[in-house]
C-alpha cells in the first residue's frame, strides 16, 4: 500500500518508516490489549510532518455494528491529533 505524507502529499518509502516510535506505539497498544489496529510511524524528509497510519480491521465474530462504532472513536481521536501537527489516517483492512 502507498503511503503519502498528509501535509505535502509525498509518497513515503521505506527510509521514512520510523522503525523505534513505530515500535513504542506497538508496545503500548499490547500493553492496553488493544485488538484489531496497527500503528505505523513515518516522517516526511521533505517538509518534516510526522504521519501515523492506523490499520483497522474488525475482529473475529466482532459485530459489524460494533466495529463502526469503534472506527467513530478513533476518528474521533485523530481529529484531537490532527490539532497537533500530527497527521493521523486510518486504513480499513
Amino acid at each position: 500500500m502507498m503511503r503519502e505524507c498528509s501535509q505535502c502529499r509525498r509518497t513515503y518509502t521505506a527510509q521514512d518508516f520510523v522503525k523505534e516510535e513505530s515500535k513504542g506505539m506497538e508496545a503500548e497498544r499490547k500493553a492496553l490489549a488493544l485488538e484489531g489496529v496497527r500503528f505505523l510511524y513515518y516522517t516526511c524528509p521533505d517538509c518534516k510532518h510526522a504521519d501515523i497510519f492506523v490499520d483497522v480491521h474488525p475482529l473475529e465474530g466482532e459485530s459489524d455494528e460494533y466495529y463502526r462504532a469503534s472506527r467513530s472513536e478513533l476518528e474521533a481521536a485523530d481529529q484531537e491529533l490532527h490539532a497537533k501537527n500530527v497527521g493521523v489516517t486510518l486504513i480499513e483492512r
